[in-house]
Parts: C-alpha cells; structure tokens; sequence
C-alpha cells in the first residue's frame, strides 16, 4: 500500500499525461517535446513528476521501451481520467501566465464579494507583493484604453470605476477559463454549493429552450448572478425596446427562476441568453436577421474578392454566417462580449485565414456600419475555413463523429481538417454534446471534452495541433480496413513461426509500425508558398501610357500567360468577371486582385504585377494604380500570396511609393524589405 500523500498535477504534466493516454500504442519522448515546443529534458523532468503521481494514486509507472516511446496500460488509463479530469483545480496546480493571471485579477476585481487590496490578490494568485503590483499597473493601463479606470481608496480597496456594460463585458470576454478556479479556490464550500444551484438552474433554462450555448457560457453567467448583490452600479436600457425582450421566451425563464433580481437584471440575462446562443436567435425577434443576410452575403463575396476563393457552398456559408452575425449583432448593440477561448489559437494555427477575414470585414466595415471583435472574427475565420472543401475529396470506408461544445463553426473546422486528414471516411458527422450518446455505430469518435465509457474516443484540442493530427490519424489507421487486412494477413503467416504466448506483442509492435509509417508526415494546413517565391523580376511591369481597364488586365496578366501559368481562357474570363459579372476586384483604394476561378485555364500558381504611372479607370468610377494577376491551381496554397499582398498594402503609402517608381528591380527591392 502506497503510503504517499497524493498531489495535483499542474496544466504541463497534465497535457503531456493526456497525450500518451490517447496515443493509441506507444508514443516517443522525442515526439512529445516537438508538440509541446521544449526539449527532451524537460519533458523527462515532467514524465518523473507524472510517475511519482501514479504512484502515489497507487497505479504502476508508465512503462518505457527503448526506440519505441511511452506507453500506459489500458487497464490503467479509465482510472487515471477518472482522476485526472475530476480533480479541483487549486492553487497549487495553477500556473498562470502574466496574461492569464491579469485578467484573472480584473474579474476578481469586477465580481468584488469584499474590499480588496495588495494581500488579497497575493493569496488570490499565489504570488509576490511586487508581481501584483506590476501587474495592477498593466491592468490599469488596459482599462484605460477601454474607457474605464482602476481607482484605489484606503476604505474599499481596488474597484474599476465607468460604465457597467463596458466592465462586464470585460467579465465575460475573461472569465470563463478561470471558473473552475474560482469556484473551488476562492469560494467557500457553503458558497460554492450555492453557486452550482444557480448553475443548475441556468442548464434547467437550457433544457427549456432546446438551446445549446457556447462552452463556458452558463458557467460564466452563473458566477456573475452570484455576485450580483455585490454590484453597487446601474444599468442604463433607455435605448433599448424592452417589450422586445420581455416578450421572448429567454425573458419569461429567467424571471420565473430567479424571480428576487431586479428588473434590470432580468433584462440583462436574458439578453445574454439571447445573445449567446450557438443557433440563431428566435425569428420573432430578430428584426436584425435580413440585415445578418446582407452583411453575409456582403462578407463572403468580399472574402472571394480579396482571396480568389469560390465557394462551392456558397449559399450554405451565407446561412451558417448569417446565424452568427444576428447574434453577434445583438451582443454588439447592447455590449455584450462573447469571449473566445481559442482566440490566440485561431491566431496562430489558421493565422493566413484570419488575416483574410478580417481585412475582408474591414473592408465592408464602412458600408455597415457596425464592428466586432477579434474573437468574433475568429469565428468567422472557422466557418470560411470550414467550407474550403478538398480539390479531390475521396471516397472511404469508414465513419467518424465530431463532438465539440466550443460553437459550431469550431466543429465544422475540425470536421473539415479532418476530411484533409482522412480523405477515405465515408462520413464525417458534427452533433452537439447534448445529442451524443454511447450507442453509435461510428469507428472512431473525435471529441474536445472527456466522454466517459467512450472507447473510441480520441481528445483533441478545439483548434486542432499537430498532436491531435497524429492521434487522429493514428487512431483511424488502426481502424482503416485495408490496413486492418494487411496486418491479418500477416499475422496468419506469422503463428506458424512465431510461439502463441507472443503473438499479442507481435501484434501490437506490428500495429504501432504501421501507425508510424502513416504520420511521420503530418498533413498540415497548407496555405502554400509566400509572394516572393513566385513574384519574379520578370514578372513586374511598369506601364507609362494611359490604357482602358481592359487593356490593363491583359497587359497585367502577360507575363502569367508568357510564363505558361494560364491560357488565354483565364484572361478573357477576368474580363468577362469585371464586364458582366461587374467583379471590380479592388483590394483597396488603387490596388486591383485580377484573378477568376481556378477551372478557367489554370496550369500553375503564379502571381504578376503592373504599376500604371496614368491611373487606370474602371466601369465602377474607382481608379487603379496598381493590378496584380494572380493565378491558383485549388482554394488554400495562394492564401499565403494573399496575406503578402495585404501586409504591403496596409498602408497607403507603400502604394503611392511603388506606383511612384521607376525601376522593377526597385520595385521588387521594396516588397523584399517590406516582407522581411
């Protein structure tokens, strides 16, 4: 008997135990410290903190074979989630970053349950008087950028002080990494039981109205209910309908459930569940709705515009878009912010889409008069990405469930990599986490929550790594019937030569080869190659003369056809775009994108451009400066091209420089400095 005290793991070890317990057979050490970015030893220094956590939860260390990896008994693995994702989260095991720990200090400071001063956030955060400190001075630097400011009194401690809309949407956008945390750590047991009875209360409001929120929503809502008796403010509606809002069903539940709020309240909940929702809000309030359409349809044609993209499913995107963009509209008129956890995510694994959809929404932002969020364009990044469908889809053999509660648009990201990734399902299938259950006839079940007694589940993040990437290809190729014959096949010849009492271990080893030569190339997000790589000098022209729009494309256009990239298809079908379709193609002011579909005589990607000294006028009365032609041969490796151009010509006047001079080798020196 292990007479150990046992010990939380922190978020590191946590992560690097998840990984091997879905690995789906043994996974190298080495493969673990390029997924998690650190070196070999600090993942050896992490793997002894997780074996002496085994062993004080009185399991066996995990076992280790040299040139094969990691491994942990199946036997072993329910239990260890069992642990592992039931476990409170303390301060012990929580290792904030500065960032982290920040917002975290914000949302201590707007929920306010007692005066708070210096002391209070060291224990509340678990460091130094001098690191709170520092950290104060940056929260109060960014609340002063949101029109809000951090005021200190020797009486009442630390409060932020301005508007209420803005202070809680500051609340909502931070905290729900950070409940659990609080919930368990700051909260009392008497306290914290009551928290979870307005919780309960919230998924019964849920169930009412067959409605499925955002993971972390309700979580969120119930900490701010909590602590609502602390807000001393008020919160203005006067120019909002309120017979709108009281007239909805969203309305009628939260007065009857929590019936001691204020009316104001009441008003303000129900806006957040109307707002919130991952489906559109109910039509009989969403006078905004044809308004949604317009934005979207205005939002995907600009988006096609600036990346030379068509849709297949166009108007399916529009619908998908149109249901976020109601609700984001909502959150917009009366300051409600969604956060968006996978926020830094997006950023960095779909960077090249991100871009595009926001320039594409800044370039439309104007005509509607109406802003979001960086989270919210991340969303809107995952729908477009969602729909860029493969150029040659096969067919399969096999069927794969999609369970993620991060909102629709993520699901479909991940149900659509997963097409890239495994070509050969026969379907691939997103439902919400409120209609799964154990009993489905699907091979393989790709999920970013814990679902326990699911034996073919494999954890992923929301925004999918390259980890995930391996397990998920891993776990199919295990499952793939032709190579599940293979290794039949090879195992009826080997029991003639190899002793019984062996087999089991000749076939694992036989599995786990097979499962290597499958992912030791990873299919990644291919975005393709950047500006410089296909912009030769050759393929810059300077224009003196005055010419028609006409002329003008097929003068830009030359070297791609020169170059044998197009055919003479591809140009008279960019005229036919601008002539009949009207598709003018500018980027921005002065700057045109000549492009068409990638079926109208494409045989290579390939990128020119042309600078006119006399403006070049078109049908639309705008003027161009500049013309790049641009050719792609699928959806997705002419993007990175794409995000080159629309870093130079950020700013006006990298376009005014290069229509201003005289050289294609200064030209070209330029864009080379500029993306350096």
């Amino acid at each position: 008997m292990n007479n150990m005290a046992s010990f939380p793991l922190d978020k590191h070890c946590k992560e690097i135990l998840q990984s091997i317990i879905y690995a789906s057979g043994f996974i190298k050490v080495q493969t673990i410290a390029d997924q998690m970015g650190v070196s070999k030893r600090s993942i050896y220094y992490d793997l002894n903190k997780i074996n002496d956590w085994l062993r004080c939860n009185s399991m066996p260390e995990m076992k280790q074979q040299r040139a094969k990896g990691i491994f942990i008994e199946e036997t072993y693995k329910k239990k260890i989630q069992e642990i592992l994702f039931g476990q409170k989260e303390t301060r012990l095991n929580q290792n904030y970053t500065p960032k982290e720990r920040q917002r975290l200090e914000m949302c201590i400071t707007i929920l306010r349950n007692k005066n708070l001063y210096i002391k209070d956030y060291m224990d509340i955060c678990n460091v130094s008087r001098n690191t709170i400190i520092a950290d104060l001075k940056v929260v109060s630097d960014y609340l002063h950028k949101q029109g809000l400011n951090l005021v200190y009194t020797l009486k009442s401690g630390y409060r932020i002080m301005g508007d209420a809309i803005k202070k809680r949407a500051i609340f909502f956008l931070f905290f729900p990494p950070f409940f659990d945390y609080y919930a368990n750590s700051i909260l009392n047991e008497a306290q914290n039981q009551a928290l979870k009875e307005i919780f309960a209360k919230l998924r019964q409001i849920e169930f009412e109205l067959h409605a499925e929120y955002v993971s972390g929503t309700l979580s969120t809502l119930a900490a701010f209910i909590y602590s609502i008796h602390n807000q001393k403010y008020q919160i203005d509606f006067t120019d909002m309908d309120q017979e709108e809002i009281e007239s909805t069903k969203e309305y009628q539940l939260v007065q009857k459930t929590f019936q001691d709020l204020d009316h104001k309240e009441i008003l303000y909940l129900s806006l957040h569940l109307l707002g919130s929702r991952l489906q559109t809000i109910p039509v009989n309030i969403s006078d905004q709705s044809e308004q949604s359409r317009t934005i979207a349809t205005l939002l995907v044609d600009k988006f096609e515009q600036i990346s030379g993209i068509q849709y297949d499913h166009k108007d399916e995107l529009i619908r998908a878009l149109t249901a976020h963009l109601s609700t984001s509209m909502y959150r917009y008129r009366y300051g409600i912010q969604l956060g968006n956890p996978m926020l830094e995510s997006i950023q960095t694994e779909y960077s090249e889409l991100f871009e595009l959809t926001k320039s594409a929404f800044q370039q439309i932002k104007d005509e509607i008069h109406f802003d979001i969020s960086d989270a919210e364009i991340a969303y809107l990044t995952l729908h477009f990405g969602a729909f860029m469908t493969p150029k040659n889809p096969n067919q399969a053999t096999y069927r794969i469930l999609v369970i993620c509660p991060n909102g629709i648009g993520t699901g479909n990201m991940i149900k659509n990599e997963i097409q890239h990734l495994v070509p050969q399902a026969t379907e691939i299938q997103n439902v919400p986490l409120s209609q799964y259950t154990p009993n489905h006839n699907f091979d393989v079940v790709v999920s970013t929550v814990v679902l326990e007694n699911e034996s073919k589940l494999i954890i992923v993040h929301p925004i999918l790594t390259d980890q995930d990437r391996v397990a998920i290809l891993r776990k199919c190729m295990y499952n793939e019937p032709q190579t599940r014959i293979q290794i039949n096949d090879l195992l009826t010849i080997a029991k003639k030569y190899i002793p019984e009492d062996k087999m089991d271990a000749f076939e694992n080893e036989l599995q786990n080869y097979y499962s290597h030569l499958q992912v030791q190339q990873v299919p990644k997000n291919d975005y393709g190659l950047g500006l410089l790589h296909y912009l030769q000098l050759s393929h810059i022209q300077i224009c003196q003369e005055a010419v028609e729009w006409e002329d003008a494309l097929i003068t830009s256009c030359q070297p791609l056809l020169d170059n044998g990239s197009i055919t003479q298809e591809y140009i008279d079908a960019i005229l036919y775009d601008q002539k009949e379709r009207h598709l003018y193609m500018f980027l921005s002011e002065g700057l045109v994108l000549a492009h068409s579909s990638i079926d109208k005589g494409v045989n290579d990607i390939d990128v020119a451009l042309t600078t006119f000294k006399e403006p070049v006028l078109f049908n639309n009365g705008r003027q161009a400066q500049i013309i790049i032609g641009m050719c792609a041969t699928d959806q997705t490796k002419h993007i990175r091209i794409l995000n080159d151009i629309i870093e130079i010509f950020s700013k006006k006047k990298s376009l005014e420089k290069l229509a201003n001079m005289n050289t294609t080798a200064e030209i070209y020196q330029y864009i080379q400095q500029a993306l350096e």
